[in-house]
């Protein structure tokens, strides 16, 4: 969608001038190199997120596709400070005077706060021996970090793949049709969870629970 709105920036800035409500942004090149980028960089993540989809994956599988990612990001980091566009096709139709400020590690309004994590050798020792998401949460607080905390809130919100939602609708689809118009919601919902669900259903137990319906 962004590629294709990227294709479409100038038919979509006379179509705007047109109705009387120009888009100056459509007409600004650092504006246009920043979409660019993001055109580029987000094609490649939507690859790599791909990759991490799907079921029966093996985490050496998932981790090679992370670290081959890595690598990447490494690479085109030395290769956008030195104005090389060469992976960022999109990016170098707009003829950047300068790349450096796509290759930044940390923003510049998160380096004060990330400077004071990281020289904080008592936090230090506790991310070690947490996952990431709960390290924010116990000890990333708002008032010693809340910029920093609201950029984690927001990066932790993103889904990193779309492919349980769609797994999902897939599964209602075929339960809710128009031969079963009559399916309560209740129900729909009980079978939705144990579609969606990846714990097995203990059926002996359940069988357990259920009055057997008597002879007459």
């Amino acid at each position: 969608m962004l590629m294709r709105f990227y294709e479409l920036r100038d038919e979509v800035k006379q179509f705007m001038e047109m109705k009387g409500t120009p888009v100056r942004e459509l007409s600004d090149s650092k504006w246009l190199c920043d979409l660019a980028f993001m055109v580029d960089i987000t094609k490649y993540l939507s690859e790599l997120n791909v990759k991490l989809q799907g079921p029966n994956q093996l985490l050496s599988s998932l981790l090679s596709h992370v670290k081959s990612f890595e690598a990447k990001l490494k690479l085109w980091k030395v290769q956008l400070e030195r104005s090389n566009t060469v992976h960022f096709p999109t990016l170098q139709e707009q003829n950047p005077s300068t790349t450096d400020e796509y290759a930044a590690d940390v923003p510049d309004n998160l380096q004060h706060e990330i400077i004071q994590l990281q020289s904080d050798d008592e936090l230090k020792a506790r991310y070690n021996n947490l996952s990431l998401l709960e390290f924010y949460r116990r000890y990333v607080s708002a008032d010693d970090f809340p910029i920093l905390r609201r950029h984690a809130l927001k990066y932790a919100s993103v889904f990193g793949t779309t492919y349980c939602c769609e797994q999902f609708f897939s599964k209602l689809t075929l339960a809710k049709s128009r031969l079963r118009s009559r399916l309560t919601d209740a129900n729909l919902e009980n079978q939705l969870r144990v579609a969606s669900s990846t714990v097995p259903p203990n059926i002996t137990r359940l069988a357990k629970e259920k009055q057997f319906q008597p002879s007459h």
